[in-house]
């Protein structure tokens, strides 16, 4: 008899991809990437699929669409007057998307202020406290 340990099972998935925003389907096999190299799985299906990703972001760049930078939003929140000198006061969504909207970044994606919530909630010491609001501690 065989021992069942000593046999490598592989597990192939069908991941559909999400065109709508790609570069969150990026930051996600990324952060994948780094638990499989974590535990020691084999990075290369990861890698395949990170590569096809960057290509058609590359392809989606070449042919003028639109793809949401997570990073350059979520440093001009950072930059935001509130976020910098915070104050007992929360300060609302709607707030921040105009400041965003203001700084020049294109707010006409559906469901943009769920993405855009998620964003501010990633910033170190904010609290959501509130539907739409946020506090951050001094």
């Amino acid at each position: 008899m065989s021992d069942i340990h000593s046999q490598e099972q592989i597990v192939s998935l069908k991941i559909p991809l999400s065109t709508e925003n790609l570069r969150e389907e990026l930051n996600f096999y990324k952060e994948l990437r780094a638990f499989f190299k974590e535990y020691a799985k084999p990075l290369d299906e990861i890698d395949f699929i990170i590569g096809n990703i960057e290509a058609n972001i590359s392809i989606f760049n070449q042919s003028g669409a639109i793809v949401i930078d997570a990073d350059k939003i979520l440093s001009q929140i950072e930059k935001h007057p509130y976020f910098k000198n915070p104050c007992a006061y929360p300060i609302r969504l709607i707030t921040i998307l105009k400041y965003l909207k203001g700084k020049g970044f294109n707010m006409n994606f559906k469901d943009i202020d769920i993405y855009v919530d998620k964003l501010i909630q990633k910033v170190e010491g904010v609290k959501k406290v509130g539907r739409g609001l946020y506090k951050k501690s001094k």
